[in-house]
């Protein structure tokens, strides 16, 4: 269960595991339609987090494959990766700890989270499926702060 981290003391992954999935092709229709507006269809990520006991923390990154609006038969996809990580370094200041969360733990299962989806897609007959462009946390969130920096 417990992940070696040595090449970040900054904080030890004690276990990941896929948290939720979710499939649903509802009717024929739906397959249909689908495999015809595929590329239509957009990914979005959600992280959240929750303290634990002992100082830890669950990570929670979900990726939804969301169909859009004047797609009528829809399918639906969101995979939820948990990760059970705890902040070793107790020095590290609040935007160091907000970029672990926000990107760099869950830049380490971006690929895990990817093929998880791949893999249902394609094994219900989704043959050709494939993400658009690789999930890169890291620049989501420098993306992110960019645009906040933009704002202010």
């Amino acid at each position: 269960m417990e992940e070696k981290n040595k090449d970040n003391p900054k904080y030890q992954i004690i276990a990941n595991y896929v948290k939720d999935l979710s499939f649903e092709i509802p009717s024929p229709d739906c397959f249909v339609d689908a495999a015809q507006n595929l590329g239509k269809y957009e990914t979005k990520v959600d992280i959240s987090n929750k303290p634990l006991k002992s100082g830890m923390l669950e990570l929670n990154c979900k990726l939804i494959f969301e169909a859009p609006k004047e797609v009528i038969n829809k399918i639906h996809a969101e995979a939820c990766l948990a990760v059970v990580f705890k902040i070793t370094d107790t020095a590290l200041k609040a935007e160091e700890v907000k970029r672990i969360i926000l990107a760099e733990i869950p830049d380490l299962y971006a690929k895990k989270l990817t093929d998880l989806i791949t893999e249902l897609f394609q094994k219900s007959g989704f043959k050709e499926f494939k993400f658009k462009k690789e999930i890169n946390f890291n620049e989501l969130y420098e993306q992110q702060s960019a645009n906040l920096t933009q704002k202010h």
